[in-house]
């Protein structure tokens, strides 16, 4: 297997999302999410409702949301979703040297 650790490529991912708010946000990178989980609703508003209801909190952060979805997901689909986020990533305008630690942090944990 790997010896990824997912929090810290789910930390890598968000700074190339911040860093590039053009070609992707918090509800673009939710609508990929989606992908891998259909049972998600299609609005990430309502979704952050009910996650915060949930908790029974009045605010949470988008970014800690998205983390939290991903880190559901199983390890073969956390691959899949990290791939096809790597293709997008290639296709924008991300920091490539941050692109390039995130590539690197990847193959060196393999």
């Amino acid at each position: 297997m790997s010896n990824y650790n997912w929090v810290k490529i789910g930390e890598m991912m968000q700074k190339l999302i911040e860093d590039n708010t053009i070609d992707f946000n918090e509800e673009a990178t939710y609508c990929i999410m989606r992908r891998y989980n259909p049972e998600l609703p299609f609005s990430f508003d309502r979704y952050i409702k009910t996650y915060k209801d949930e908790l029974g909190v009045d605010f949470v952060q988008r970014k800690e949301v998205l983390a939290k979805i991903f880190l559901n997901y199983d390890v073969d689909t956390r691959l899949k979703l990290l791939n096809y986020l790597l293709y997008y990533f290639h296709k924008s305008k991300v920091n490539r040297v941050k692109l390039k630690e995130l590539e690197n942090y990847l193959d060196d944990n393999r």
